[in-house]
């Protein structure tokens, strides 16, 4: 079993950010990507594709994968495989997330996230300095 963690971050000056956390057995991963989105809600679809994405292009789509979000948005809309307002982000969401053996989204409050979290304005911070 994989956990991946991701957490999107939008600021209003139309940056945004990814920071995506994932461990298998006691190996730790992470990473603080840039990213494009509309808004704070497209910051969390597109971290979650961007872990997604990362673990498939690494082989590991054979495995379970337990995934955590502090985003209600992402997490209903993975299980209803509907949204209403992002349906272009769930579908490339779940184009990815379909090849997995198995995946189970689950929403985490927001404290539970705090690497994810700095990992994602590590990449609004780099955004800044250029």
């Amino acid at each position: 079993m994989i956990r991946l963690q991701t957490d999107g971050a939008f600021a209003p000056d139309g940056l945004a950010g990814a920071g995506i956390l994932w461990q298998k057995d006691s190996d730790t991963k992470q990473i603080s990507r840039v990213i494009s989105a509309r808004d704070n809600h497209a910051a969390e679809f597109a971290a979650a594709l961007a872990g997604f994405q990362i673990l498939n292009d690494l082989g590991l789509a054979d495995n379970i994968i337990q995934f955590t979000t502090d985003s209600k948005a992402v997490v209903t809309a993975m299980q209803k495989r509907y949204s209403h307002g992002y349906g272009d982000d769930l579908t490339a969401l779940l184009a990815v997330t379909d090849r997995f053996k198995l995946v189970f989204p689950k929403w985490v409050p927001e404290k539970e996230t705090h690497q994810a979290h700095a990992l994602a304005q590590q990449a609004l911070q780099r955004q800044r300095k250029k």
